[in-house]
């Protein structure tokens, strides 16, 4: 079943930088509306920038156990701020080895190479946790917005629209041993897997 589709992957270097770098840097007026504004550059910018820095999450995952700092710096994205985690846009092909579905912060495991064991941890919503979609986008910048409740308020409204984009009508039976290709988002805080990917598209299943 198709939930949403998958653009292009490239494996390339982000030399974007925190400012944007000739983006248009997203900002919002004081008291403004996240979800207006999510939904006004989720396909003009959003999705387009996942599809051309995404990288394949195995490889990806290689690169982060040998040097997080390197790998970041190739094929990541952190804030100028000193301590900011790295981020990536990923792409992912692999098989759900368990799912856990009777919650509301719902996750699938995700096999990526074919050991049995779980590289990646998928959130399947409709509840997402973390702020990787809002953090790996370097045209939005924490002092273009008011104040910290609206830089959590947008990275709330990206989280639903992923979820309303990619998940919403994902079949939550019978996910165990699905083939699965996603395309998202994590934040590394630490190298060992699995990772915690937020899907903007997703496909299950053959």
């Amino acid at each position: 079943m198709i939930v949403a589709a998958l653009g292009g992957c490239k494996l390339e270097k982000n030399d974007i930088v925190a400012d944007g770098d000739g983006k248009d840097v997203v900002s919002s007026q004081p008291g403004g509306d996240m979800n207006s504004l999510v939904a006004d550059i989720w396909d003009k910018q959003v999705i387009p920038h996942l599809q051309d820095t995404s990288t394949d999450m195995k490889s990806l995952a290689i690169a982060i156990a040998e040097d997080l700092d390197a790998a970041g710096n190739a094929n990541g994205y952190r804030a100028a701020s000193e301590g900011s985690p790295w981020n990536f846009a990923t792409r992912i092909t692999g098989t759900i080895v368990s799912a856990k579905t009777d919650t509301r912060a719902a996750t699938a495991e995700i096999d990526l190479d074919g050991d049995g064991e779980a590289d990646v941890t998928l959130q399947l919503g409709p509840v997402i946790r973390g702020t990787a979609l809002r953090d790996v986008l370097p045209f939005i910048d924490f002092t273009s917005f008011t104040d910290q409740i609206e830089f959590a308020q947008l990275s709330r409204a990206l989280n639903t629209r992923a979820y309303e984009a990619a998940l919403k009508d994902l079949p939550r039976d019978a996910l165990v041993g699905q083939k699965i290709d996603a395309m998202g988002a994590f934040t590394v805080r630490g190298s060992a897997p699995p990772f915690l990917v937020t899907p903007v598209a997703l496909k299950v299943g053959e």
